[in-house]
């Protein structure tokens, strides 16, 4: 039975009897599976690529101080003023500001003070010129400063105010954000040494198919090598996850069984390709339904419909369907945003980037489920952008998702696409598995 089968209310259908849209069964998802990853204080090395789980409130301001955005001289901007429609102006240089080692005292009425991108600005002064614009003598304690030079020079000029980048108070990261390289910049600007981030989720990974050949061993007559595993281990590692790699596992209801009932045990989640059909062979769906239970089965998707989540225990299962194309649109595209949402990461991080484009291609099909096809964006003869399909839409192709640098979207109600319309890409840069 389907989540929709089973709650009613929850969710509208897709115009396919018993397809859930994509959007719904995340939904879906989000409500029922709470997030579960515990709260661990990590330090700032080990938090690249992980949640936060509490807003990060900035410490101390920053700039701690004004300070020059330049190379070059402080002046009372006054002071320059006296000039303004005489010759070219002499000023003395009364001393040296460096980043770490302020002018100390007040700036001398008339003189400038050598200052360096990052000092501090000195008590008096209150505007900037930059060295290229001004003569000095050798050993710089006369300025030569050219009339046009001083009538174009305005007041708090190349300088950077005390906290105009972070003010003390400030939420300078907020919790549910996926943290990258400059928000852990940021918080180590502010003085901290360790974040408040998820736990990794523990994932156990495998692949069922008794036509699947380890990569290295012999490679029997009508055989695959099976590379689903891998495609999902790299994806589960790249949002965040600690994985266990259970290997090929037989087409064998006792065999999946036993193993899905110890990986359930010591793992938060479960995730797997194949099996989840409605052939003979395809045994996840009722081994899952004998150790617990299934909670959404068949999205109204393309290419992955056969697509599965269950619960053994409070270990969450995904199954993945077999086609390799299928394992990585499905995984990306619904069970990375369902694993990051247990991690505890905001909707908006969940979600893939969607930007818009033209289609450099036709296309038709019949309508009722959202379709994905496998693109890349190239410049047409007149220079402009445009995206361009792979040449089968087949599901068994993994090179296309080599070839591919993106996905087209196509919505459940939409059944032709003309060269020139207007479409929605998704780089996969904008996925958060790559």
């Amino acid at each position: 039975m389907t989540t929709s089968q089973k709650n009613p209310a929850k969710t509208d259908l897709c115009h396919q009897p018993g397809l859930t849209r994509l959007e719904d069964a995340l939904r879906i998802a989000f409500n029922d599976v709470a997030v579960r990853a515990p709260v661990i204080e990590a330090p700032l090395s080990d938090c690249y690529g992980a949640i936060l789980r509490k807003d990060i409130v900035a410490r101390v301001d920053v700039p701690s101080a004004d300070n020059s955005a330049m190379d070059g001289y402080a002046f009372c901007h006054a002071d320059l003023q006296e000039f303004v429609g005489a010759s070219d102006a002499q000023i003395i240089v009364g001393g040296v500001s460096l980043a770490g080692h302020h002018f100390a005292g007040e700036i001398p009425r008339g003189q400038a003070i050598r200052i360096a991108t990052g000092a501090s600005i000195p008590d008096g002064a209150d505007c900037i010129i930059i060295q290229e614009n001004i003569t000095a003598n050798a050993d710089e304690t006369l300025l030569t400063i050219p009339q046009d030079v001083i009538a174009k020079t305005r007041l708090h000029q190349h300088i950077r105010r005390r906290g105009e980048d972070v003010a003390t108070g400030m939420v300078v990261l907020p919790a549910g954000k996926r943290l990258r390289p400059q928000d852990i910049a940021v918080a180590a600007g502010q003085g901290y040494q360790s974040l408040p981030v998820s736990r990794p989720l523990s994932v156990a990974v495998f692949s069922t198919g008794d036509e699947l050949a380890r990569p290295g061993d012999p490679l029997p007559a009508g055989g695959v090598y099976d590379s689903n595993r891998f495609a999902m281990i790299g994806m589960l590692r790249a949002c965040g996850c600690r994985v266990t790699d259970l290997g090929l596992l037989a087409d064998d209801f006792d065999v999946l069984k036993t193993a899905l009932k110890d990986a359930a045990q010591t793992h938060d989640v479960i995730m797997t390709s194949g099996g989840v059909s409605v052939g003979k062979a395809d045994l996840l769906k009722p081994v899952v339904d004998s150790l617990g239970e299934i909670q959404a089965w068949k999205l109204a998707i393309k290419p992955g419909k056969p697509l599965m989540r269950g619960r053994i225990g409070d270990c969450v299962v995904i199954g993945l369907p077999g086609n390799p194309v299928s394992v990585m649109v499905s995984g990306l595209l619904y069970a990375v945003p369902l694993l990051l949402h247990m991690m505890g990461a905001a909707d908006q991080v969940c979600a893939p980037v969607r930007l818009p484009a033209t289609a450099g291609f036709d296309f038709s099909r019949g309508t009722g489920r959202r379709e994905w096809l496998r693109a890349r964006l190239v410049q047409d003869d007149d220079g402009q952008w445009v995206a361009i399909p792979y040449h089968s839409a087949s599901s068994g192709m993994l090179s296309s998702m080599v070839w591919a640098e993106g996905l087209i979207e196509i919505a459940e109600d939409c059944g032709q696409v003309k060269k020139g319309d207007r479409v929605l890409y998704l780089p996969f840069g904008g996925l958060q598995a790559f």
